[in-house]
């Protein structure tokens, strides 16, 4: 199993991760970049050619007087990741090159309904699928990273909650998928693989950011000087869970008026069913699988200019924006990112509440504007941020001075088996 990790990287692996962000790079920027000797450099880059992670690609002829400078970068088809985020109504599949470029990509029926066992096998095979029809041979993945709603157990790969249904409460989820495909399974929460997956794109003009993660649930983020914010047991910055002023709806952990209960796509999808002649115009169905498309359908109309569905996105985007006040108080943030198929459709008038929120009353406000941003990759971020974690987290056992990936002899590509 892989390691889940708190955020310590290697010196090969901050080398990795820069050449994956940057592209192209000469060991003296490598060496400006990260801040560490020109020896230390050296080595950790001839380590990573050794295991053919690495190759030299020419030599920067814009340079001035001396030498020109050697230029590195990934070897893209030196290994691959699979990224998987299972939501209660959607499930979406991506496969990474090593250079973190998407070569293959699958959107899925969510987990509601389905046991968890009957979820994990029809994921195994629709993973094998991807990796056959992109010629890549399972011997060169170098793991799964699954992503779920929290509570979690990441050590254990098992959820701490009877969500979607009491199967879930913790059913071996990582134990069981990388015993059919054979490949080592990292679990991670929905949030974090998103702002993981926004830090990497690079579209994020600050080393520190919240994001508010929205499919089915509510979720939230937080990178902290480049660094993924875990806490202690990696379940933290739970905005949907944020109590509300006045509200009262109970919510799935049990306590009352949480914003995901109060404002999340389920609350605005029931708000619409309330009003019957509204969700016949609209088309929306109700049933808790259905979640998100009815949520689609609800957007689509205010996008068409139908004002009740749009009153009714207003409302919950208000309410996600005071959710967002609490995030960015706690965490001296001035950046807030918007990420998950909720808001594929609706992100422009998400943007534009939650901002107005953070104006009016994020403490922050007094030293400089928020900003609130919409994801590069806004409905599959998760699954992106998911396989990246795997790209940059080494197996068990990695040394500082090592890459901590078995070096595998390079052979034309083969089928998945």
């Amino acid at each position: 199993m892989l390691s889940p990790g708190q955020g310590h990287v290697s010196t090969a692996g901050r080398m990795l991760d820069l050449l994956r962000t940057q592209g192209t790079l000469s060991r003296v920027e490598l060496a400006e970049r990260s801040g560490l000797t020109a020896g230390t450099i050296t080595h950790a880059v001839r380590r990573l050619i050794e295991d053919g992670l690495v190759r030299e690609v020419g030599r920067d002829q814009q340079q001035g007087r001396g030498q020109p400078r050697r230029l590195l970068e990934l070897d893209a088809e030196a290994w691959y990741a699979v990224g998987i985020q299972v939501d209660r109504t959607t499930t979406t599949i991506v496969v990474l090159d090593f250079a973190g470029n998407r070569i293959a990509g699958a959107s899925l029926r969510g987990s509601g309904g389905t046991g968890p066992e009957r979820t994990i096998a029809a994921l195994a095979d629709h993973v094998a699928d991807l990796l056959r029809s992109a010629a890549v041979g399972r011997d060169r993945v170098l793991g799964v990273g699954l992503v779920t709603h929290g509570p979690q157990d990441r050590e254990r790969g098992v959820l701490l909650t009877a969500q979607p249904d009491p199967a879930w409460l913790e059913f071996p989820l990582t134990g069981r998928l990388s015993e059919r495909l054979g490949t080592p399974v990292l679990l991670e929460n929905d949030a974090t693989a998103a702002a993981f997956g926004e830090q990497w794109a690079g579209a994020v003009p600050t080393a520190t950011f919240g994001l508010v993660y929205m499919a089915s649930g509510i979720g939230g983020g937080v990178i902290v000087d480049g660094e993924i914010y875990r806490g202690r047991a990696s379940n933290t910055v739970e905005i949907g869970h944020v109590v509300l002023n006045g509200g009262s709806t109970e919510c799935v952990c049990g306590n009352r008026g949480c914003a995901q209960a109060e404002a999340g796509p389920r609350a605005v999808v029931e708000q619409v069913l309330a009003e019957a002649d509204l969700a016949e115009r609209i088309g929306v169905r109700g049933a808790p699988e259905g979640t998100l498309t009815d949520f689609e359908r609800i957007a689509r109309a205010w996008r068409s200019g139908d004002r009740e569905a749009g009153r009714l996105l207003e409302r919950s985007a208000t309410s996600i924006g005071r959710a967002a006040v609490t995030l960015v108080n706690l965490f001296d943030l001035d950046t807030v990112v918007l990420a998950g198929p909720a808001f594929l459709t609706a992100g422009t008038l998400y943007r534009r509440h939650v901002a107005a929120e953070l104006e009016q009353s994020a403490l922050s406000r007094a030293l400089s504007r928020p900003e609130v941003l919409i994801s590069t990759n806004v409905d599959t971020a998760a699954a992106i941020g998911g396989a990246l974690h795997v790209l940059r987290t080494m197996p068990s056992g990695t040394q500082e001075t090592g890459t901590g990936i078995s070096p595998v002899p390079k052979e034309p590509h083969k089928g998945a088996s």
